[in-house]
């Protein structure tokens, strides 16, 4: 297997909310800290040509995309841009974001208490699948190895029941943060996450291991590991790289057979 490097900085993660109404015990809000908020994004369009949108969510788990339509529609039509949507946990198909989606990226629990656990909303599996399936809109479903305090809990069923719907899987792995309640928390152990690569190896034609993951000897180690069942893995840091963008983006690039202009 060769497995491909995607360097995904040339895709901007922008909010459409300034903070989050949820205190996620593994984000707890920090993350959106560090993102652009839309009403600054057209100050970057001549730097980037693709865009993370998403935002904080709702205490229902949505994210609030709507008002914005109109001028991501507007600057998309504009500046040719493209755009990846991460979604939350809405209880109906956004269907108001099929129109200029490039892709929806979306998480992804098998056990509902788990998911409850976390983000203290309520969600089954057909919940979230009937929440995306819907769109037209090519889709990636992500999953968080380990993301319950480092501990291996759903990952595996989540596999078996994402593969038979998609091809494609990003799987990120638990980066215990400062100001979080998973703060003091361990990444799960490295033998464990292989088994988690190994099962999506065996049911998926693309598995990518995903920007948000340990660094530093964690991620050396772990590539060790992995390589053998991994198809694209997300570097930051590549100077040398098969793609320049996200890593869902990579894979509409190859679905349309043209360049996304980044």
């Amino acid at each position: 297997m060769v497995m491909k490097i995607v360097n995904p900085s040339a895709t901007l993660p922008i909010s459409v909310t300034y903070s989050c109404a949820m205190n996620c015990k593994h984000c707890g809000g920090v993350y959106i800290k560090s993102m652009v908020h839309i009403s600054n994004m057209e100050k970057y369009v001549k730097r980037y040509n693709s865009f993370l949108i998403s935002g904080g969510m709702t205490k229902d788990g949505k994210i609030p995309f709507k008002s914005y339509l109109p001028k991501l529609f507007e600057l998309k039509q504009k500046y040719h841009l493209t755009y990846n949507f991460h979604i939350g946990f809405p209880k109906a198909p956004p269907f108001e974001i099929d129109k200029i989606a490039d892709v929806i990226s979306f998480d992804f629990f098998s056990d509902p208490e788990i998911l409850e656990e976390i983000y203290g909303i309520k969600r089954t599996p057909n919940d979230i699948l009937n929440s995306v399936l819907p769109l037209k809109t090519r889709k990636v479903p992500h999953i968080t190895i380990g993301i319950l305090c480092g501990k291996i809990t759903h990952e595996i069923e989540s596999i078996k029941i994402l593969s038979k719907y998609f091809d494609t899987i990003v799987l990120n792995i638990l980066i215990p943060t400062k100001n979080t309640i998973y703060e003091k928390c361990t990444p799960p152990k490295i033998e464990n996450v292989k088994e988690v690569f190994k099962e999506a190896n065996k049911r998926f034609k693309n598995v990518i291991l995903g920007c948000m993951h340990p660094h530093g000897k964690y991620r050396e180690k772990l590539l060790l590991e992995i390589s053998d069942y991994l198809n694209i893995f997300v570097n930051s840091a590549s100077k040398e790289y098969d793609f320049k963008g996200c890593c869902s983006l990579f894979e509409v690039k190859k679905e349309k057979n043209k360049e996304v202009k980044l």
